[in-house]
């Protein structure tokens, strides 16, 4: 049985995360968080929750703003994002399920739809929720986890660079493929670990599934139009990542050994 394959950023961040059984609206997955394997391969191990996970990936003013905001509401010296240990996921479709062990985050739903949206250009990805959200003094948020080591996160190397073993710069990256063929969470299931980065050439535009070939439900005019538009995107497998810390990040291949971007539909 082959393991399955999804892009994070088209198939899981910012998708609504939802408790099994009743539907209920927990939060978003705003980014993910990373470790390393023992083969040295990086693999998901949290969703990571609420504006001070987005405020990063939003950037300039708007995010800090939303990390200064939340983190004079929030009781902790030093909050970090909520996590959701990815052994609770029961299922990634278009939604993100979870078992009925995790509690609603209603002090940081609260700071984003009453606070945080009102930051000028704070609007990353905006979703249509469910139900209202509580106030801050309705519900209560789960205890804050022990403070950990930074970790990291899969929003950093979105927009990297990515340089060929001959120096010569591919492009960046725009998402990254993960299999779901990692460690063992919870005796349950196996994680999603990095399988390859989807690298463009610089300016490119934001990507839809359609230059991938993997969408198949598009219009096919639509999708013959961005893949040609996109006929510089490539796939880099992990077994050429040299050096996924560094920026830019590191290839052990060049370019013409990358998979064209418009064959991925082959490989999935």
């Amino acid at each position: 049985m082959r393991a399955r394959v999804i892009h994070a950023l088209l198939h899981l961040l910012d998708r609504q995360v939802v408790r099994e059984g009743d539907g209920r609206l927990l939060c978003k997955a705003d980014d993910l968080e990373l470790a390393s394997g023992e083969d040295g391969r990086p693999y998901v191990t949290a969703i990571l929750a609420g504006p001070l996970a987005l405020g990063p990936r939003v950037g300039g003013v708007p995010g800090r703003m939303m990390v200064a905001v939340t983190e004079l509401l929030r009781p902790e010296e030093r909050p970090g994002p909520h996590r959701i240990d990815m052994a609770h996921v029961t299922g990634v479709g278009s939604a993100v399920t979870v078992d009925r062990s995790r509690p609603e985050l209603a002090l940081e739903r609260w700071t984003r739809e009453h606070v945080v949206s009102r930051i000028p250009g704070a609007n990353h990805a905006p979703g249509r929720e469910a139900e209202p959200a509580p106030g801050p003094g309705t519900g209560r948020p789960p205890a804050p986890a022990p403070e950990r080591e930074p970790a990291m996160r899969l929003s950093g190397l979105i927009r990297r660079a990515v340089q060929d073993a001959s120096g010569e710069v591919v492009g960046q990256v725009a998402d990254v493929r993960l299999t779901q063929d990692g460690p063992l969470l919870g005796r349950v299931q196996h994680a999603f670990a990095v399988s390859g980065l989807i690298v463009v050439p610089r300016h490119t535009g934001q990507l839809f599934g359609y230059e991938r070939a993997i969408s198949g439900t598009g219009p096919w005019l639509v999708r013959t139009a961005v893949r040609a538009l996109h006929r510089g995107s490539v796939l880099v497998p992990w077994e050429h990542v040299a050096d996924l810390g560094g920026d830019p990040v590191r290839l052990r291949a060049v370019r013409e050994e990358l998979t064209p971007l418009r064959e991925l539909s082959a490989l999935e």
